[in-house]
């Protein structure tokens, strides 16, 4: 009797200790704070990373090869004479990127005005999120070489202190480069000339030409950069707008034309604003509108703003773009710096981009 009664309080004390602990363990449970679900992905607010002149937050899936041909034709200022400009001076642009990640993409172009190679990495900082975060946030930047012949970019400058007498072999020349030097810092109190200036002046000889630029050439004036930062929002599936504000810099610019039209002392860099929005009209059609402003120069004076209309059609690997713009550089930092093209005054272009995918 006694057996029977120490087991069954044994029994009693085991089936309490068990509800106990699975009180605890329920109690435990329920102060673990719940996880919090990630909000879904956004559909990507634009088709294509390339829009009409601007690069846009997009980038394709990871492992993905796109090539890349961009075409500006001449100005329509001649009408029927060159065909609105498709008989005219045109821009060619050719290049491949490689999305090595989801979010990371490295690419290289060609271009044939200025022969510019451009090396360039676009990175995806943030998304936009349905019902959580607003924006895709994406860092674009590009260094770009200038690869023609060195007496192409010759707008570097020779200072006074030079020693011309035994640079320059041709005595004309020598007189013409000293009273160049004096009629500039006389009108403009600059204290050098531009080899630009030199190569015009009486005398000038391809020998002394080549003296004067062993002196003042270096192979870093080949190189301009650029760097963006790019805000984007899908608002509804008809329409998407972007908003980018971008840094420029180039070792070499031309000194004459930037004191005249720069508004301020850095004549080596400028800052832009642009801005680009689509609106879809059909599942592939969509309606494009692009503007872009550099922000460090005077007003009616070059660099002009540049302005872009246009239509894209697109499908899951390809892109379409057929646009008006009024810059015709492929590199950025190209309209940025040196877009002479007034759109106010008729200087608009035809244009068109096309984007293909390859998926490994």
């Amino acid at each position: 009797m006694h057996t029977y009664t120490m087991g069954k309080m044994k029994r009693l004390f085991l089936g309490f200790i068990f509800m106990l602990s699975s009180f605890g363990m329920v109690i435990a449970q329920d102060s673990i704070p719940e996880q919090p679900t990630r909000k879904p992905l956004e559909k990507a607010p634009f088709e294509s990373g390339y829009f009409i002149a601007d690069r846009t937050v997009c980038l394709p899936p990871a492992k993905t090869l796109e090539a890349v041909i961009q075409h500006d034709f001449g100005t329509i200022q001649q009408h029927w004479s060159d065909l609105y400009g498709i008989w005219g001076g045109s821009n060619i642009r050719i290049g491949l990127n490689f999305t090595i990640t989801k979010d990371l993409q490295v690419g290289f172009g060609t271009t044939k005005l200025k022969m510019l190679q451009d090396f360039s990495v676009k990175y995806i900082i943030a998304r936009q999120r349905k019902g959580g975060f607003p924006l895709t946030i994406t860092f674009y930047g590009n260094v770009a070489l200038d690869a023609r012949n060195k007496s192409f970019l010759g707008n570097n400058k020779l200072s006074s202190d030079l020693d011309f007498n035994s640079i320059v072999k041709d005595t004309a020349f020598q007189r013409s480069i000293a009273n160049q030097v004096i009629q500039n810092d006389t009108n403009y109190a600059l204290n050098y000339i531009t080899y630009n200036q030199a190569t015009g002046l009486n005398g000038a000889n391809k020998s002394d030409l080549g003296s004067l630029f062993d002196h003042t050439f270096k192979a870093s004036y080949r190189f301009s950069y650029f760097a963006e930062m790019l805000f984007a929002r899908r608002f509804c599936k008809e329409f998407s707008a972007q908003l980018g504000i971008s840094w420029v810099h180039y070792n070499l610019v031309d000194f004459t034309e930037m004191n005249y039209n720069h508004a301020n002392g850095m004549k080596n860099d400028n800052i832009n604003i642009s801005g680009i929005g689509k609106v879809k009209i059909s599942p592939q059609a969509s309606i494009m509108l692009s503007y872009s402003q550099p922000l460090m120069t005077y007003l009616n004076t070059a660099p002009w703003p540049n302005f872009g209309l246009g239509v894209e059609i697109s499908t899951s690997t390809h892109a379409f773009q057929i646009f008006l713009s009024a810059a015709n550089g492929l590199v950025p930092q190209e309209n940025v710096m040196y877009n002479r093209n007034n759109p106010y005054n008729g200087a608009i272009l035809l244009g068109f981009n096309i984007t293909r995918l390859w998926t490994f």
